[in-house]
């Protein structure tokens, strides 16, 4: 952060950085297609998207922001310290340069150059098409990426600008040329739209990227001026909550296009997008979509690619940071253009197990502040009995016949049949970690000064 920044810019920068690390190319589609699909019920699903879409994700980077001396793997680590170090380095390679970042790469090419590269519909893209894009992609990301001091500066004052810019002109055009069109509420969101619109915002998984970008954002901080832990989380606070209303706005803008495309016969919020861009904007509605899908997978590759070289940068301190996103970006390219699809197949299931554990971590850790001790106890049984009933859960969504009589069992649980077995379970267990460390003093109040986190990150 530079040094002429006054604090409170400092905070705005940063909450615009978090902003574009969050918004990638799902986050655009998703808001989208429910507009196009929810019909008169998409203001409940809208609201449940953003209760499970940004109200966790915005208290998953408060909760982070406790972070203590000594806890190399972040609050994480309060679950135990193999489990933890486990989890976190599961976290960001499933999260980094084994999935989610050659998968932004390719949809950003597959949303934005491959309708300009192939001369419109029906036409084609071939594989050098896709290799010399995602070179320029991931160019351009470990360039950004190489200074971690100057990662949330370039990515809060110069490409989140340059994004939500692009978002205003595909969004407010697309409001003002074109008319709402009245459809009836897809099977999912004509009983219970609320519920279906928070699970829409559990499935994208982006309490997870809060454990993940949590070190860039407040080390960011740290590095403006906000050292003592009391102003580090009130500052976080403020970071995310701007995130969190960006993101808000953004998401209302886009389901707002969506019901303006709906019952065209569009498969998807990509689609739909693409066609409100070309509606509203003519010829150069393409350009200004694939622009917004550009930068939209650009800055969220580039916070992938920075958190996870400062992360493993600590856990291998003799390798340097450039080297890390040289090889995270090699990787990256490399299963881009080869492999995407195989990986898919075993990181979708490895998310299922790793989510549970991330929301059992953020919650506890949110109850922690306002407890008057540590908990302990607390944390290792929720977070534990979460990833056990979501093994069975993850073995299942691996496909594998042997595993499907587990939905069965599954199913049983409360929550069983939308995929969130693991809830009552880990309530449950999280109740009876409170009563042990009740019972072992663990709940006394304790002094706070030593919990200083060591934040810069050079």
């Amino acid at each position: 952060m530079p040094e002429r920044q006054s604090k409170p810019v400092a905070i705005l920068v940063t909450g615009l950085a978090l902003f574009a690390m969050y918004f990638g190319a799902g986050n655009l589609i998703f808001p989208a297609m429910i507009g196009m699909t929810a019909g008169e019920n998409v203001t409940p699903v809208i609201i449940g998207f953003l209760l499970t879409g940004v109200a966790l994700p915005v208290l998953g980077m408060i909760a982070a922001s406790t972070q203590r001396r000594g806890e190399h793997d972040g609050i994480a680590s309060r679950i135990g310290t193999y489990p933890s170090l486990v989890f976190t380095i599961a976290i960001f390679l499933s999260t980094g340069m084994l999935y989610a970042i050659p998968r932004v790469a390719t949809v950003s090419f597959e949303m934005a150059a491959a309708p300009i590269l192939a001369g419109g519909a029906g036409g084609e893209t071939t594989q050098a098409d896709l290799f010399i894009y995602t070179v320029i992609f991931f160019a351009a990301v470990g360039i950004i990426a190489l200074n971690p001091g100057r990662l949330v500066d370039r990515l809060g004052t110069y490409l989140t600008p340059a994004l939500l810019i692009v978002l205003a002109i595909l969004i407010v055009t697309a409001l003002v040329t074109m008319d709402p069109v009245s459809v009836p509420p897809a099977e999912d969101y004509a009983s219970d739209p609320l519920p279906a619109g928070l699970l829409q915002g559990y499935y994208t998984m982006d309490a997870i990227a809060s454990l993940v970008f949590s070190g860039v954002i407040l080390s960011a901080l740290a590095r403006a001026g906000f050292t003592s832990r009391r102003r580090l989380i009130w500052r976080s606070t403020l970071a995310a909550g701007t995130a969190g209303i960006g993101l808000a706005i953004v998401y209302l803008g886009l389901a707002a296009v969506g019901t303006r495309v709906a019952g065209q016969g569009l498969t998807d919020g990509a689609a739909g997008l693409a066609y409100a861009a070309s509606e509203a904007l003519g010829p150069v509605g393409q350009a200004v979509f694939s622009a917004v899908a550009i930068l939209a997978c650009l800055t969220t590759a580039i916070g992938l690619i920075g958190a996870s070289s400062q992360y493993f940068r600590k856990l291998f301190p003799k390798l340097t940071h450039p080297t890390l996103v040289l090889v995270q970006t090699f990787v990256a390219l490399s299963l881009a253009n080869l492999g995407l699809e195989t990986i898919l197949e075993i990181v979708t299931p490895v998310n299922q197990l790793l989510y549970p554990i991330a929301i059992c971590i953020i919650a506890i850790a949110l109850l922690d502040v306002v407890t008057p001790g540590r908990l302990h106890w607390t944390y290792r049984l929720s977070a534990w009995t979460a990833a056990i009933v979501a093994i069975p859960e993850a073995l299942w969504a691996t496909q594998i016949p042997v595993f499907e009589g587990l939905r069965d069992w599954l199913d049983l649980l409360p929550a069983g049949s939308v995929n969130m077995a693991w809830v009552v379970p880990a309530l449950v267990a999280a109740a009876i970690g409170i009563l042990l460390d009740l019972s072992q003093g663990r709940l006394r109040p304790v002094k706070g000064g030593d919990e200083l986190p060591v934040l810069i990150y050079k």
